[in-house]
């Protein structure tokens, strides 16, 4: 390399895709509520492989930015309380690392909140609520989808419980993302043993009425989940 040249660094497929996929969203050619092409079109479309189109796809569906329901295709989201008739004003975007920092951040606050006043504010109907969402974990027949499911129940029960419906509904307001999240989450780990044990004692620390303790234990959790989630997201778009 000259003196003084600028090295360009060579981006990998999955990262070309984000940046296409964002910039068409940016300057409008999609808008919110819009369903994407077909993934034989988009892979014709941007030259590239079914996998790393998948993984660009689960990257900007992780922070929100696209939702994908089976049987229905994948649309990009809109910005939570802006009418699909709005223009888009996501700003500029930040890179999926940047965003899946932020959102986690996010959600360790806002289910700290949750959880300390459902440690306090629980009825008995909350709680068996919560315990059902717990239960689910242990299913003798439990699928991916059903796990997925079952840490939702529990995580909207914990929020319910609270009692403060605008807190529950912010909560609410994350769904496709939180559900994006433990989408990824049964994909790159497997199974949902720590999981069990990890939702187990937050429980324990709701039931016993101790609030500092069941907020240490979501922190931990949440935690733990994102530093291994980051970790692996990566590890895949590095080739590491």
């Amino acid at each position: 390399m000259k003196p003084g040249a600028m090295r360009i660094e060579r981006k990998r497929v999955t990262d070309q895709i984000i940046d296409q996929l964002t910039a068409m969203i940016a300057d409008g050619r999609f808008k919110p509520g819009d369903k994407l092409p077909s993934e034989p079109v988009l892979m014709e479309q941007f030259g590239v492989g079914r996998s790393s189109l998948r993984e660009a796809i689960g990257a900007l569906s992780l922070i929100g930015m696209l939702t994908v329901r089976p049987g229905h295709g994948t649309h990009v989201a809109a910005p939570a309380g802006e009418p699909l008739t709005k223009p888009l004003r996501w700003g500029m975007f930040m890179t999926w690392r940047e965003k899946l920092h932020e959102f986690i951040e996010a959600r360790i606050s806002l289910e700290q909140t949750l959880v300390g006043m459902a440690a306090e504010r629980a009825t008995e109907t909350d709680i068996e609520e919560i315990r059902r969402g717990l239960n689910l974990l242990k299913s003798p027949k439990l699928t991916r989808r059903r796990a997925i499911e079952a840490d939702l129940v529990f995580h909207m029960a914990v929020a319910n419980a609270s009692h403060n419906s605008v807190l529950a509904r912010f909560l609410e307001e994350l769904r496709q993302p939180v559900r994006q999240w433990m989408e990824q989450k049964a994909s790159l780990f497997g199974g949902y043993d720590r999981v069990y044990e990890q939702h187990e004692a937050v429980f324990k620390a709701i039931l016993a009425r101790d609030s500092a303790l069941a907020q240490r234990m979501i922190k931990e959790h949440l935690e733990a989940v994102g530093e291994r989630l980051t970790a692996a997201l990566l590890e895949r778009r590095t080739g590491a």
